[in-house]
C-alpha cells in the first residue's frame, strides 16, 4: 500500500501543476517573441544601450577633429551664417594644417544672397578646389531632383537596388559651382529610432532619377574616409549573407542591414576652435587627420541623443563613425541571432520546468536555480559584447524566462494553497491547525503514506454513560457529549495529538504520527491526565447548565501500528490499525475494576521517562495470557 494507501496523496499528486504553468507560460511567451520580433525591436534596442552605459568600447580617435565654429568665433568673426568667403579661408586654413580630409557638414544649397554673393562663391569654391574637401547633402521624398553627379563610383557585387530600396525622389545638395570643386559628395541624413536616439547610421543612400534610374551615393563619413584615402571608388557585395560589406580603400565596413551601429563612446574627438584658427593661421594638430568644420552652437545646430544617453553635435557621430573604419570597430549581431534568442528561451524555459518538477517541494532551491537560468542570457550577450563585439538580445529571453519562472512560481502557489485545503478538509478536525500547517509545509505525500511506525495510543472515555444517558433528554445528552469533547480536543490538539475517531461517548487519539515526536509515550499519559483534571474542574459548571457532573478514565498503550489515509473512494479517514490500538479499547474497560482512573499498557510503561506502579495482572479478550497494567505514580 505504500505510495498509493491514502486517496488523498493521489489527489495531492494530481493538484500540483507548476511544470505545467511554466511550460504553458513558455509556449505563449515564444510565440509572442516570434510573432511580435518588430514591435519588440525597442526593448532590444534598449538592452544593446545597456551594454554600452555598463561597458563603454573605447575607440581610437586620433585620425579625427572637429573644427568647431562655436560661441566664441561667432563672437570674435561675426554672427551665422558667414559669407562664404570666410568659410573658404577657413577651409584654407584646415588644409594648409595637413589635413588628410575636410568634410563641411553645412549645407550651400543657395547662391550666396548678399551683393558680393558670386565672388564669394568663387572664394570657397577655389578654397575647396584646393583642399581634400566633402560637401554635404541631403536626400528626401520631398526634395528636388538633383543636379549634380555623384564623385564617388559605385562597383557592386550582388543586387544593389535590393539592398538599398527603390530611392528617394531628391534631395538638398550644394550648388553646382561648390560641387564641381568639392573632392566629394557625402549624404548627413540620419534616423533616429522611435524614441529619439541615434544609435546608427546609413551607409550608402539610393535615388530616383527622372529616367527612373538609380543611382548611389556615399554617406558622409564614408565619402571622408575615401577621400582621406584618394580612392575613387567604393566597393559594396551584397549576396544576402554576414559578409555582405562596403570597401572604403583599405578599410572593410560590414554592411548588416545596411547601416553602421554607432560606438558611444565616452572621450570626444579632437575640437580645434575655428576662430583660433582664422586668427592665428594653421595648426599641427590637424595634421594627417580627417577634420569636420561644423557650427557648434545653441539654436544653430542640432544635436543628438545617443545610445548612452548623451547630447552629441552630429559632426560627432560622423567622426565616430570615421573611427568606427578606420579602426576596424564594429558592433554587429551574432549570426542567426534571432533563432539564437529563442532557442535560449526555450532551453531555459524547458530547464525551468524541470526544476519544477525536481525541487518543487523546496520553493528557496527553485528560486535560486530559477534565477541562474533567468541570468544565463544577460551573462550570454555581455560575454559576446565584451569578447567579440557581437550584440544578441538579452532582454527578451531573459524577460521570457522570469514569466515562465512567475507562471512556475504561481503554480507552486497553486499547488501549496491546494495541499493546505486538502489537508484542511482532511484533518481540520483530527489534527490542531499548527499540526495541518506543519503538514503542508512537510513531505505531505511522505507523511500521509500507510507505514508502520510506533505510536502511543489513547482512549478517554465517560464512566457510567449509558446510565446518564438514559435519565437525560436527547439534547442534553448531545449538550454533556459535546462538553467532554471540547476538553478532549482542546487538551490533545494542544500537545500535538491526533484524534483518529469519536466512539460514542469515547475520543482515540495518537501521537507520532503523521508527523514525528519522540516523546509520544509521556505526551499521551499526559494527555490523558490533563483530560481527566480538566473535566473534574470543570464539573460545577455542569450542574449550572442543569447537567449531570461526569467522571472520566483513560488507557494507554505504545506499540507499532499501520498509521495511514485508509477507506474508500465514498469515505477515507486517516487512522491507525494495530495491537496497541485494541489494547487501550480493553485497557479501558479494566479501570473500574482495578479502581485506577488512567491505565497503562506494559509497552507504554516501558517506554516512559516518568515512573508508574503496576497495580496488576489482567486478562485481555484478544491476547494471549496475562498483561502486565500499570498507572502514573
Amino acid at each position: 500500500m505504500e505510495p498509493d494507501a491514502g486517496l488523498v496523496q493521489l489527489r495531492l499528486r494530481s493538484t500540483g501543476a507548476p511544470a505545467a504553468f511554466a511550460l504553458s507560460a513558455l509556449v505563449l511567451v515564444l510565440g509572442a517573441m516570434i510573432a511580435l520580433s518588430g514591435p519588440l525591436a525597442p526593448l532590444r534596442e534598449r538592452g544593446f544601450d545597456l551594454y554600452q552605459s555598463l561597458a563603454p568600447i573605447e575607440l581610437p580617435l586620433d585620425r579625427v577633429a572637429i573644427v568647431a565654429i562655436d560661441e566664441a568665433t561667432l563672437a570674435e568673426h561675426g554672427r551665422w551664417p558667414w559669407p562664404r568667403e570666410r568659410v573658404g579661408a577657413l577651409v584654407a586654413e584646415v588644409s594648409d594644417s595637413g589635413a588628410a580630409a575636410i568634410g563641411l557638414d553645412l549645407l550651400f544649397p543657395e547662391p550666396e544672397a548678399s551683393p558680393a554673393g558670386a565672388a564669394s562663391d568663387a572664394a570657397l569654391a577655389q578654397a575647396l578646389a584646393a583642399a581634400p574637401a566633402v560637401l554635404a547633402m541631403t536626400l528626401g521624398e520631398d526634395g528636388l531632383p538633383l543636379s549634380v553627379k555623384p564623385k564617388a563610383g559605385f562597383s557592386f557585387i550582388g543586387a544593389p537596388e535590393a539592398a538599398f530600396g527603390d530611392g528617394y525622389g531628391g534631395g538638398v545638395a550644394p550648388i553646382a559651382r561648390l560641387a564641381e570643386a568639392a573632392s566629394g559628395l557625402g549624404v548627413i541624413r540620419s534616423f533616429a529610432d522611435a524614441d529619439g536616439r541615434m544609435r546608427a547610421i546609413p551607409l550608402v543612400w539610393a535615388e530616383r532619377t527622372g529616367s527612373g534610374a538609380v543611382r548611389h551615393w556615399p554617406a558622409f563619413s564614408v565619402e571622408l574616409l575615401r577621400v582621406a584615402q584618394d580612392e575613387r571608388a567604393l566597393a559594396v557585395r551584397i549576396a544576402g549573407r554576414d559578409d555582405d560589406a562596403l570597401r572604403v580603400g583599405g578599410a572593410i565596413v560590414p554592411l548588416g542591414d545596411g547601416r553602421l551601429r554607432l560606438i558611444d563612446v565616452p572621450a570626444s574627438p579632437l575640437r580645434v576652435s575655428a576662430g583660433a584658427l582664422l586668427s592665428s593661421g594653421s595648426d599641427a594638430s590637424l595634421a594627417g587627420r580627417i577634420a569636420i568644420l561644423a557650427v557648434d552652437a545653441a539654436g544653430l545646430d542640432r544635436y543628438h541623443l545617443t545610445a548612452r544617453g548623451q547630447l552629441r553635435l552630429g559632426a560627432d557621430l560622423h567622426a565616430i563613425a570615421v573611427s568606427q573604419m578606420i579602426a576596424g570597430r564594429f558592433l554587429l549581431p551574432v549570426p542567426s541571432a534571432r533563432l539564437l534568442e529563442w532557442a535560449m528561451l526555450a532551453i531555459g524555459g524547458l530547464m525551468i520546468a524541470a526544476i519544477l518538477a525536481g525541487l518543487g517541494r523546496r520553493p528557496a532551491l527553485v528560486a535560486m536555480a530559477a534565477l541562474v537560468v533567468v541570468s544565463v542570457p544577460p551573462a550570454v550577450g555581455f560575454t559576446a559584447y565584451l569578447g567579440w563585439g557581437r550584440l544578441i538580445d538579452w532582454t527578451q529571453p531573459a524577460a521570457g524566462l522570469f514569466i515562465v519562472a512567475l507562471a512556475g512560481g504561481y503554480g507552486l502557489y497553486r499547488r501549496a494553497e491546494r495541499r493546505r485545503a486538502l489537508l484542511q478538509e482532511q484533518f481540520g478536525q483530527f489534527l490542531s491547525p499548527q499540526i495541518v500547517k506543519r503538514l503542508a509545509e512537510t513531505d505531505t505525500r511522505a507523511a500521509l503514506a500507510v507505514e508502520d511506525r510506533p505510536i502511543t495510543a489513547m482512549i478517554v472515555d465517560i464512566r457510567g454513560f449509558t446510565a446518564l444517558g438514559e435519565a437525560l433528554p436527547a439534547e442534553k445528552t448531545v449538550e454533556l457529549v459535546n462538553h467532554f469533547f471540547a476538553i478532549a480536543n482542546a487538551e490533545i490538539f494542544a500537545r500535538d495529538g491526533t484524534i483518529d475517531k469519536y466512539m460514542g461517548d469515547a475520543v482515540l487519539a495518537f501521537w507520532n504520527a503523521p508527523l514525528a515526536r519522540p516523546d509520544h509515550a509521556d505526551t499521551a499519559l499526559d494527555a490523558a491526565q490533563a483530560i481527566i483534571a480538566r473535566v473534574t474542574r470543570e464539573n460545577g459548571t455542569l450542574a449550572a447548565r442543569g447537567l449531570p457532573q461526569i467522571d472520566v478514565v483513560a488507557a494507554v498503550e505504545t506499540g507499532v501500528c499501520s498509521v495511514g489515509n485508509m477507506g474508500t473512494a465514498e469515505r477515507i479517514d486517516f487512522t491507525a490499525i494495530g495491537p496497541a490500538v485494541n489494547m487501550v479499547a480493553r485497557l479501558e474497560q479494566q479501570t473500574k475494576a482495578l479502581g485506577v482512573p488512567v491505565l497503562v499498557g506494559p509497552a507504554c510503561a516501558e517506554a516512559l521517562k516518568r515512573p508508574v506502579r503496576k497495580v496488576g495482572r489482567v486478562a485481555l479478550r484478544g491476547f494471549a495470557g496475562e498483561t502486565d497494567v500499570f498507572t502514573p505514580v
